[in-house]
């Protein structure tokens, strides 16, 4: 230990050394690393320390995965269909199986007590020329994040979910609780909800090294990345950079795994005395609120775009030359160009790629454009190799 270290940290190491479980290692080792100062002769030192506090983290972070897969039986697995999986979360007797009832062809039991849903009920929602699975989730409760029982099976639905409806009960005495609540097991689980200046997405890889891909600002070089990477002992990932994000972003989206989620709240019951007080409590939240009643069907029709919306996606019809574009889109990311859709239609589409003919966002009908060429939602896209 470098003899410049205040007396401290001689202690909170002999703590770090002694303790018996990772998350006391965990601790202790936060603890010692705040205690040593910054300056020039403790950059090795701090980070060195930093290094082992990410890999415990991690580790920490897989044995309470491990548990809540342990705690997920099969039932709660709900396979994707359609253009995207939104799973519905709230509060018991909110209203969610009346309104996945609402808004699809599901038959949900609706019997007005209290936790009438034991398992997660899947129904296609239409939008235009697409379907959008909702999954209603059993009811959130408070604590859910600990990781163990009903609430981690819950959460794991929504980490695996494209996008989340947090349905809130203008009922309730206290509906902003509600959403405060849900949005914090969220959180707490590493889930977020609302998006940041910056976020940081980890796909490991088999093969191909460290790429990093900036869709923004990196407060960073490449090169810090991929050392982070490493230390962290992940040799083959693609990493995506969203806005402004750092070296400690892609740390934690490594060990928290960490997510965003786009998200729509829904205050149902609008049609209640009282509501309104209530509704806009809820408005400066940040979020996306639609009011909505089941039992007069108030504001039901909003969802399906304002769902699709916040989902940030689009629809890219394909069409062969001299024949009708496809009825049936691909959906891509916002965004996306015409290389994107090349490769997702095949990859021989983009490595013989000339030219294609777009119709929608062109200046004129047919236009031919390259593979840089940003494309819009309901483009109708004509490849030519």
């Amino acid at each position: 230990m470098p003899t410049n270290l205040p007396p401290e940290c001689a202690e909170l190491e002999k703590k770090y050394l002694e303790a018996k479980t990772l998350s006391e290692r965990v601790e202790a080792l936060q603890a010692y690393l705040g205690a040593i100062p910054k300056h020039k002769g403790t950059e090795k030192l701090r980070r060195q320390v930093k290094t082992k506090l990410s890999k415990l983290r991690m580790e920490l972070e897989e044995r309470r995965a491990e548990k809540v897969t342990s705690t997920t039986s099969g039932r709660f697995a709900v396979k994707k269909e359609g253009a995207a999986q939104i799973v519905i979360l709230g509060f018991t007797t909110s209203g969610k199986s009346a309104l996945l009832a609402a808004l699809t062809k599901a038959t949900p039991k609706i019997l007005g007590k209290p936790f009438t849903t034991t398992e997660p009920t899947p129904g296609m929602m239409s939008f235009e020329d697409i379907q959008i699975q909702l999954v209603e989730a059993p009811a959130i409760v408070e604590g859910a994040s600990q990781g163990v029982g009903w609430g981690a099976k819950v959460l794991s639905l929504a980490r695996n979910a494209d996008g989340l409806i947090l349905l809130v009960d203008l009922a309730d005495d206290n509906p902003v609780l509600q959403l405060e609540m849900m949005v914090g097991e969220l959180s707490n689980s590493h889930i977020i909800v609302t998006e940041r200046r910056g976020r940081v997405e980890v796909e490991r890889k088999e093969n191909g090294g460290i790429q990093v891909i900036c869709y923004g600002e990196l407060s960073g070089t490449v090169d810090e990345v991929r050392r982070v990477l490493n230390d962290l002992g992940v040799v083959h990932a693609v990493v995506k950079i969203y806005g402004e994000a750092g070296i400690d972003d892609v740390i934690s989206s490594v060990i928290y795994r960490t997510v965003y989620k786009p998200t729509v709240v829904i205050a149902n019951k609008c049609d209640v005395p009282g509501a309104d007080p209530k509704l806009e409590s809820l408005k400066f939240r940040g979020l996306e609120i639609i009011a909505v009643s089941t039992v007069t069907g108030e504001g039901l029709g909003e969802i399906p775009r304002k769902v699709f919306e916040s989902l940030k996606i689009i629809r890219i019809y394909t069409k062969r030359v001299g024949q009708e574009p496809s009825d049936r889109p691909m959906i891509m990311a916002a965004e996306s160009t015409v290389g994107g859709t090349a490769k997702a239609v095949h990859s021989a589409f983009y490595n013989a790629f000339k030219y294609a003919k777009v119709w929608g966002s062109t200046k004129y009908p047919g236009e031919r454009v390259g593979l840089n060429y940003m494309l819009r939602d309901r483009d109708v896209v004509e490849l030519h190799i």
